[in-house]
């Protein structure tokens, strides 16, 4: 599923990236992704899966991340 339609930024690379140590905010997940908020519809399901990636620790969303990527292909 794409997140941010602006940037083409997929929902497995967002939780991917969102389960980093360096990655702390929104903005950073972006940063880190190489884009940057155009619109911001997409920043409150983005928010929500850095929520989820740093509440499981990052080993349980780094798993999800794997098992959507495989089911987007």
């Amino acid at each position: 599923m794409i997140v941010c339609l602006c940037n083409v930024l997929r929902e497995a690379a967002c939780r991917e990236t969102a389960c980093r140590p360096e990655c702390r905010t929104v903005g950073c997940v972006y940063r880190l992704l190489g884009a940057r908020v155009r619109c911001g519809r997409c920043l409150p399901h983005m928010a929500a899966l850095l929520v989820e990636a740093k509440a499981s620790g990052g080993g349980a969303a780094a798993a999800l991340a794997a098992d959507t990527a495989a089911a987007e292909r």
